[in-house]
Order: C-alpha cells, then sequence, then structure tokens
C-alpha cells in the first residue's frame, strides 16, 4: 500500500469517526439528518453531474441511515453508536445471500463475532450500561447501512459504481424531507445556525469528502487492505467520546467493541 493511499483512507476514516460528535453537539436530530443529505446531495450532484435511477434503493437506504446514526450517536454515546454501525457486514452478508454470494471461513466468522457482540449488546442494555433507544438506532443504523452495502455492491457489479454512490445520495432526502416535515409541523421546530453548519459538515467532510477519499484509494490498492485501515473509524469515534464527552465505555460495551473490531479485521480476509 503506497503512504498517499494510506493517508487517505485514514483521513477518510478520521472523517467518519467525527459524524458522531457533529450530532452529539449540532442541536435537533431531525434538522442534522436533513441538512446532511442535502449537502450530500448538492455536491454529489455537482462531481456526478446528473442522477441515475439505479441509485434510488441505496438512496433510500442512506436516507435512513442519515436519519437513526445521529440519535444512535446521542442516546448511546459517540462510541457504542460506531460500533453498533459496524453490524454492517451481518445484514449485508445476509441480503446477498439470495445473490449466491456465500462468505468463505473468514466471513463466516465475522459474521460469528459480529452476533456475538449484538448478544453482548442487548445485555448491556439490559442492566442499564446502554441506551435502550441507542441500542436499537444503533443496530437499525447498521442495518440500513449493511442494506446500503448490499445493494451498491449488486449495481456496481452491472457496471454502475458511480450511480450506487454519488448517484444515490441525492435521493437521501426522500427519506429525511419527509420526516423533517412531519417532525417540524408536529414541534413547530426551525432550524438553527448550528444545525445547518453540523448539518453541512456531516454532509460535506463526514460524507462526500471521506467517501471520495477512500474510493480514490481502494482504486490503487485491495479492497480488503483498506476496509483494515478503515476499521479504525470506530476506535477514533470511541476516543472522541471519552476526551470530548466524558463516555467511558462499560465492561460488556468494552468486550463488544473488542468482537467487532475482530470481526472487521477477520472479514477482510480472502
Amino acid at each position: 500500500m503506497s503512504l498517499n493511499a494510506y493517508a487517505k483512507i485514514t483521513a477518510a476514516a478520521a472523517l467518519w469517526s467525527t459524524l458522531g460528535v457533529a450530532a452529539s453537539l449540532g442541536g435537533d436530530l431531525i434538522w442534522l439528518a436533513f441538512y446532511r443529505s442535502i449537502f450530500a446531495a448538492v455536491l454529489s450532484l455537482a462531481i456526478a453531474k446528473g442522477i441515475s435511477r439505479r441509485g434510488v434503493v441505496p438512496g433510500l437506504f442512506l436516507g435512513a441511515l442519515f436519519t437513526t446514526y445521529p440519535i444512535a450517536a446521542v442516546y448511546a454515546g459517540v462510541g457504542p453508536a460506531a460500533y453498533l454501525l459496524y453490524t454492517a457486514p451481518l445484514w449485508t452478508t445476509l441480503v446477498l445471500l439470495p445473490a449466491g454470494e456465500r462468505p468463505n471461513k473468514w466471513g463466516a466468522v465475522a459474521v460469528a463475532l459480529v452476533l456475538a457482540a449484538v448478544a453482548v449488546m442487548l445485555q448491556a442494555s439490559a442492566s442499564g450500561e446502554l441506551s435502550a433507544i441507542g441500542l436499537v438506532t444503533g443496530l437499525a443504523s447498521g442495518l440500513f447501512y449493511g442494506l446500503y452495502i448490499a445493494t451498491a455492491r449488486l449495481i456496481s457489479k452491472r457496471g454502475g459504481a458511480r450511480d450506487a454512490s454519488y448517484g444515490a445520495m441525492p435521493y437521501s432526502v426522500a427519506i429525511t424531507a419527509p420526516i423533517l416535515l412531519y417532525h417540524a409541523q408536529m414541534n413547530h421546530a426551525f432550524p438553527t445556525a448550528s444545525e445547518i453548519l453540523a448539518g453541512a459538515y456531516m454532509g460535506v467532510f463526514g460524507t462526500v469528502l471521506p467517501y471520495s477519499l477512500f474510493a480514490s484509494a481502494v482504486e490503487k490498492v485491495e479492497g480488503s487492505r483498506a476496509s483494515v485501515v478503515a476499521s479504525s473509524e470506530p476506535v477514533l469515534a470511541a476516543l472522541w467520546g471519552y476526551l470530548l464527552f466524558g463516555q467511558a465505555p462499560g465492561p460488556l460495551t468494552l468486550v463488544a467493541y473488542i468482537l467487532l473490531t475482530v470481526a472487521a479485521v477477520i472479514a477482510s480476509k480472502k
């Protein structure tokens, strides 16, 4: 791996790790999700110079991800939310089974470790160590991310990699906008400057920019090696949560962290 590619992947992981921080500091979570999708959509349209119908389904999953992840970050904590997001390989594997993509032995081990981590997280929630709302929304964000990865993979195999990435982001607004309209009507909510700025940061520096860095690096190195480096994202997120908000993981949560980190590394093996 070239140093330049390594630096890009590390930078992408570092930027992704700050999403939970932005959500915790930004204000109203529904407004944050909406503005994240808006800014990501506008920038993606400028890059892709148009939209594609093939991006509809993955884009809807992105919209659901943009909505659930900030809630998980606030209620579960920045670190647990990032690690719960890394349950995505479990859902991706299950969705791709009917398409004939069966995991190799390493993939099967990784899925088993993810299942074990989920069981530990459930126990952590039952014992009061982890917020139930944070756990549910964190698992939901992992589910939607896994569904996005699965559909993006299927589209990419048909030559639509750009449609499944930049082409998908504009469709995320189809999820975040109706939720926002309902929220604003029920609560008479109006955006603040901090919510607009945080949403802009999440859309540009937490979504489009890190994706661009990661994608350009993966063109030059093996995806398996890139995914190992990118697995530093939840580690960094947990570090930000501790340094900025004093969010120290409990013993069960820490066990889940270890299981998910090992799963991410094992899943990258051929």
